[in-house]
């Protein structure tokens, strides 16, 4: 009977991760199903940049409030978390129980020392959902101290839903379109935070784009109300300047695909103090280049090395002669990996493939 029960959360879940759903929306639905195949008492989950592994957007039910939200944004992310969820992207291992990462005593572990102990959670089940060799997103499922840990039947059924969540996400990230009519953004937005994190300027067209991320809490100027690409770019910055690092450290990043169907990339950096004043954290939100952008719209469709490649001279104009004699592989080879690729995307054509792979994606308003 567990079994068959099992079987039919399964397909329910497998269906979820194909309908369509964008990304937050996805993981709380999966959330919520997954209780009756995975019983859990707290959980996180998050979607995620690709590029940088920050996050850009979260859920989270039962893990504290502003509190502990504050220690996880800028702390445990950047000195436990990050490290260990690129780790297993990049291992392929998708899931990690916190009683095998611990040897059975997770005190040894950071996160449990300061955010799952005080608010008595025991035991916990990270799953990361990584597709094409990007992360784009995580889950941890946590139970409270006097429950049974998760089971290996448990971890075997997560790391089975695994991949087919990441493509979900993945998928996710091309899925969405502007609505028709729909100005294409032009002025970056701009916020200047103080040292406590709060907004104390910022553009009208720092408030629109904002939008596009999420709906913003009434306390969205203060530090524990703005969305979490804000807060995960600035403890970027934050980190970049007390550990000295290198070329990078000055001005992180952080790429969130809109609802509008934009992709929008937030930059940090701190000026200088002047006539008595300390300096400022300032954020600028602007529309991605598409130079920035583009190898996530590749990224999404599940290409593979050669393809990705060869999608790439298709883009630049040369022709399948051109190709075959830039990668000294036979013309025949480069109708074969094209076909691949107008499979995978969708479309029976180069230009089809090029307007969908860098075009579309990008600027969705330029494409009715």
């Amino acid at each position: 009977m567990r079994a068959l029960a099992e079987e039919r959360a399964f397909s329910e879940l497998k269906r979820l991760c194909c309908s369509g759903l964008d990304g937050p929306e996805l993981l709380g639905r999966v959330v919520e199903r997954l209780q009756l195949a995975v019983p859990f008492d707290a959980y996180c989950a998050s979607t995620a940049d690709p590029a940088s592994g920050l996050v850009t957007r979260s859920l989270a039910g039962e893990m504290g409030g502003a509190e502990e939200a504050a220690l996880f944004f800028e702390r445990l992310y950047f000195e436990y978390d990050l490290e260990q969820l690129r780790a297993m992207a990049r291992e392929r291992r998708a899931v990690a129980l916190l009683s095998e990462s611990t040897d059975g005593r997770p005190e040894r572990s950071q996160r449990y020392r300061e955010l799952l102990g005080p608010l008595g959670l025991a035991h916990e089940a990270r799953t990361v959902f990584a597709a094409g060799g990007y992360l784009w997103g995580s889950m941890d499922l946590i139970r409270a101290r006097g429950t049974p840990d998760f089971s290996a039947r448990e971890a075997a059924f997560l790391r089975r839903l695994a991949p087919h969540l990441a493509v979900g996400l993945r998928s996710a990230a091309l899925r969405a379109r502007a609505p028709a009519g729909q100005p294409a953004a032009g002025v970056p937005g701009v916020l200047a935070l103080d040292g406590r994190g709060s907004v104390v300027r910022h553009t009208p067209a720092a408030e629109r784009l904002l939008r596009e991320l999420e709906d913003l809490r009434p306390d969205w100027r203060g530090w524990e109300g703005l969305p979490p690409a804000v807060r995960m770019v600035v403890c970027a910055l934050r980190r970049a300047l007390v550990s000295g690092g290198g070329d990078d450290a000055g001005c992180p990043c952080v790429r969130a695909r809109g609802r509008s169907g934009r992709w929008l990339t937030l930059y940090a950096s701190l000026t200088e103090p002047a006539g008595g004043h300390p300096g400022e954290t300032v954020v600028v939100i602007e529309t991605s280049k598409p130079e920035e952008v583009a190898w996530m719209s590749v990224a999404a469709y599940g290409l593979t090395p050669r393809e990705e490649e060869i999608a790439g001279l298709v883009a630049r104009g040369l022709s399948t002669r051109q190709i075959s004699r830039t990668l000294f592989i036979s013309e025949h080879t480069v109708q074969n990996h094209l076909r691949g690729v107008f499979e995978k995307v969708g479309v029976h054509s180069r230009r089809e493939l090029v307007k969908r792979l860098f075009f579309e994606g990008l600027y969705p308003s330029l494409f009715g």
